[in-house]
This record gives C-alpha cells, sequence and structure tokens, in this order.
C-alpha cells in the first residue's frame, strides 16, 4: 500500500513539474517573438500588409486587412530593432510606410490611413518612445529637407541647375548642410540624453563616424551595467579602435564559417590571385541585381571572390547558396552586423566591395554597385 501511494505520489510530482515547465516554455517562446495587433481605418478590404527588418530588408511576416484590422508575428535576430510597415491597396499609387522600434514584444497599433506615416499609436513597447521623442525633433527639418531636395531635382530637371544654385544648395553654408547640421546637433544632444536605452543606443552605432572619438567615448562611459557589455559597444569600439582602411594598407583579418561548417580565416585565401572580398546581404536589392555580374567575376582566374553573409541567420545564408547556385567561397558569421568583420571593415550598407592583391594590400573599395562597369575595372586594375 505503502508502495502504492509513494508511486501515486512520485507520478502526481512528475505530473507538476511537466506541468511547469510545458507553461514555463509557452511563456518564453512568446518572450521571443513579436505579435503586432493593429486597428487602422481608411484602408479597404484585402489591402496588404507587410511587416520586414528596416536595416535587413527581411519580409518577417505579411497579412491583409478585413474590417481595419489585422495581425502579424514573427522572430526579431537582434532584438529590439526598427521595423518597417507597409500597407499597399489598390486605391493607392504608392504603398504607404512607416516604421517603429520594438522588441519581441506583444504590441498594439492604432491609427487612420491619414496619418500613417507620422501619427500611429503605438502601445506595449517599452523601446518605441525613445524613436517617437527623436521622430518629434527630426520630423520638421526632414520634412524641410525633402522638400529642399524636391525642389533641386526639379530645377535640374529644367535645366537652370548651375554652380551658384549648387552652392546655395550644398555649399559650406547651403540650406540643405544648414538642415543637415541642425539635424546632427539635434541628434546629438538625443543620444547623450538617452543613451541608456536600446534605441538611443543603437543611434549611436548607426553614426559613430559621424561623431568625434571624444563624443563617443563619452557616451560609452555613461552606460549602465544593462548595457555596458552588449553587441553595441563591442561593435562601437571596434570601429573607433580600427582605422578605415586606405589604399595600399594591408587586410584586416576575421575568421568565419565555411558551408561545410568549419571555421576558416580570410587570411588563409591569399595565395597567388587577387581578391575580392564582398558583404552581401540577400534582402538587399542591389546586392541581388548585382548577382549575375558576380558570377561572371566569379569565374575569373585571376580574382578569388569571397563573399560575406551579414545578416545572423544561418538557414537563411544556406538558402540563398542553394538556391542561386553559389559555387565561390561564401563564408557566415553569427554575429551578423555585430561582428568584428563588420565593424572593422566599417560597412555602412551593401553591397560594399574590397579588391586585395595577392599580397593581401587594398587596391580599391566600392561602396553600392556600378553594374558592368565594375567588371571593367577590376579587369583594368588587375592588369
Amino acid at each position: 500500500m505503502k508502495n502504492k501511494l509513494n508511486i501515486m505520489k512520485n507520478k502526481l510530482l512528475l505530473l507538476i513539474f511537466l506541468g511547469i515547465s510545458i507553461l514555463f516554455n509557452s511563456c518564453k517562446q512568446k518572450q521571443e517573438e513579436f505579435n503586432i495587433s493593429a486597428e487602422i481605418t481608411g484602408f479597404e478590404d484585402n489591402s496588404k500588409v507587410i511587416v520586414s527588418d528596416r536595416i535587413t530588408g527581411k519580409i518577417l511576416d505579411s497579412t491583409t486587412i478585413i474590417k481595419n484590422n489585422f495581425t502579424l508575428k514573427g522572430i526579431l535576430d537582434n532584438a529590439p530593432t526598427d521595423l518597417s510597415l507597409v500597407i499597399t491597396s489598390s486605391a493607392d499609387k504608392d504603398n504607404l510606410y512607416s516604421s517603429f522600434f520594438i522588441g519581441n514584444e506583444n504590441v498594439k497599433i492604432s491609427g487612420d490611413k491619414s496619418n500613417f506615416k507620422d501619427n500611429l499609436k503605438i502601445t506595449g513597447s517599452k523601446h518605441n518612445k525613445f524613436k517617437v521623442e527623436l521622430d518629434n525633433l527630426l520630423n520638421h527639418l526632414s520634412k524641410e529637407r525633402s522638400k529642399k531636395v524636391q525642389k533641386m531635382f526639379s530645377l535640374r530637371n529644367e535645366g537652370k541647375w548651375n554652380d551658384s544654385l549648387h552652392q546655395a544648395y550644398w555649399g559650406k553654408n547651403g540650406t540643405i548642410r544648414q538642415i543637415d547640421a541642425q539635424i546632427f546637433e539635434k541628434r546629438k544632444t538625443f543620444i547623450s540624453k538617452n543613451i541608456n536605452s536600446d534605441y538611443a543606443l543603437s543611434q549611436l552605432v548607426t553614426y559613430k563616424n559621424d561623431f568625434s572619438k571624444e563624443f563617443v567615448n563619452e557616451q560609452i562611459s555613461k552606460l549602465n551595467s544593462t548595457f555596458k557589455n552588449t553587441e553595441y559597444v563591442n561593435v562601437i569600439n571596434t570601429a573607433i579602435n580600427t582605422q578605415q582602411l586606405k589604399i595600399n594598407d594591408k587586410f584586416y583579418n576575421f575568421s568565419a564559417e565555411n558551408i561545410n561548417g568549419n571555421r576558416v580565416s580570410f587570411a588563409d585565401f591569399f595565395d597567388k590571385k587577387y581578391v575580392l572580398l564582398e558583404f552581401f546581404s540577400p534582402y538587399c536589392g542591389i546586392c541581388l541585381g548585382a548577382l549575375p555580374e558576380i558570377k561572371k567575376i566569379a569565374h575569373n582566374n585571376k580574382l578569388d571572390v569571397i563573399s560575406l553573409y551579414v545578416d545572423k541567420s544561418k538557414e537563411d545564408w544556406i538558402e540563398h547558396i542553394e538556391k542561386e547556385n553559389i559555387d565561390w567561397v561564401s563564408l557566415w558569421i553569427d554575429k551578423g552586423r555585430y561582428s568584428d568583420a563588420y565593424s572593422k571593415y566599417h560597412i555602412t550598407g551593401t553591397p560594399t566591395y574590397y579588391l586585395f592583391d595577392k599580397n593581401g594590400v587594398l587596391v580599391k573599395k566600392w561602396v553600392g554597385w556600378y553594374g558592368k562597369e565594375f567588371r571593367t575595372q577590376l579587369n583594368e586594375l588587375m592588369k
């Protein structure tokens, strides 16, 4: 009888333990994804909604509006982060766009089509209030700058653009330069005031090359224990303590994983050929546009192409290699845009290319894509 009671007791304890484990894992799972529930009036039913990572461009979820409501969910690799929300309806010529800064949280959005871009109400996130604060500081300046730029293009299209107008707009005391200076100061003040927040710290990461080393170090010294050992700080320290490569400088070494799962060193690729180091993301439209030309370049017998994937998802990296039949060296680093390689090479966007000679000396750097001219330049430089 006693044994039976002990067995029943053990079973009961096991069930309780399992129940607690299931509940814990369920809660944990909820914390590891974002959930957006929205009520936005003014859009017709079946208007398409897409949410994407604003930095990488990766689409995280999509749905349609039904009776002013929609829900979205997904997992953020770099939480919290900037997200883009785009709504497309047949009644509009252009997509309507808004953005917010959230983590893997439960968020509610409300608003109307008429104020979709600037005045959505977002609740449930402890992070987005900081973005709203900076947006409110910069909105009028950003709008004024946009008007000036539109006017500039209008003058160019009318054939009225000249050196005098260029000075008036872009000269030392030009109107656009003055607006940019005001934006810079307001952003700097915001960062200094709110440095112990993810959003202000992410702004410091993004604009670290625009600020003085003294200002950046001052902000790092003000960080509390929550932020002192984060990826943000590692990125900032690596960047400000590493000189940007100049022509005739030696490459910066880094290690990464290849498609076979082996850890390799960038230094090992220098032998008898030039090396083209490509910083690449499959969510970057320009990168994908460059891909056909890169495939031709990769089969040049004077050159080895090394493509470094800059996003965190290993699964997406492998899928891209298989989908596009990449038959040259492709590498991945688990920290993505927070890796030392990304910081040491001062990457601000993709694609970025570094051409090194066989001794690892920098020959040329390109930011962006230049079409077939790129291959022509490479061939000239390798003669």
